[in-house]
């Protein structure tokens, strides 16, 4: 591995363990073992390494792992694999998620990319939520659209926040995700229409037994 990746990798660790406001750029270079000028090499200070962590993020979710609706996936079996492809960003870039707007305030070049890529995820739920609507598996008005798409990212963006603000023990494992993605679950149900139900429900089932199986490896 390149040292810039190792850098990158490195970063996404130590800020997930101790949080990105307790790590500094000497932090990241000693526990690569390198000297402070070399990764100043490959990059210019903290928010550089941020802003190629989160450029990572986004081929990781939009690019690669992103589902797309064709004759072999079920529109609900895409939502399910989004939804994975969600928890795992989550998992592996939860530090990002713990510090949002004050990761975006200090670094324009961030907020600039992050929009950039919530647009083209709002564009792609969207797609998924008519394709599902296109095949009889969830019923809503054209103009709610936009509100449950924005509802949905919501909660994808802000549940970790919100939980850590809620609870005394505010350990990130995977219960607290699963948890992120029942919620989900609980927001899309009253559009799911009579003959996708039993579908729906065996997949609210499906995350509920990995919930508990978290929960108790926790």
């Amino acid at each position: 591995m390149k040292t810039r990746d190792k850098i990158i990798q490195a970063s996404i660790a130590l800020f997930n363990e101790q949080g990105e406001r307790n790590v500094t750029t000497n932090h990241i270079a000693a526990h690569l073992g390198i000297s402070p000028g070399n990764l100043y090499y490959h990059f210019r200070n903290k928010e550089d390494i941020i802003l190629s962590i989160y450029e990572e993020y986004a081929r990781n979710l939009v690019l690669e792992t992103f589902p797309q609706v064709s004759p072999d996936v079920k529109p609900l079996d895409a939502i399910i694999l989004y939804m994975d492809a969600v928890f795992q960003a989550m998992m592996k870039f939860r530090f990002f998620y713990s510090n949002l707007p004050v990761l975006l305030a200090k670094n324009p070049s961030l907020r600039d990319k992050y929009v950039s890529v919530q647009q083209s995820i709002a564009e792609r739920v969207s797609q998924l939520l008519v394709s599902l609507r296109d095949a009889d598996m969830m019923d809503f008005d054209v103009e709610e659209l936009p509100d449950i798409v924005s509802i949905l990212r919501l909660v994808n963006t802000f549940w970790i926040s919100f939980y850590q603000t809620q609870n005394i023990d505010v350990e990130i494992n995977d219960a607290v995700f699963y948890q992120g993605v029942l919620k989900i679950l609980v927001i899309i149900r009253p559009y799911i229409t009579e003959s996708a139900m039993p579908e729906f429900l065996k997949a609210r089932e499906m995350y509920q037994q990995r919930y508990m199986n978290a929960l108790h490896a926790a």
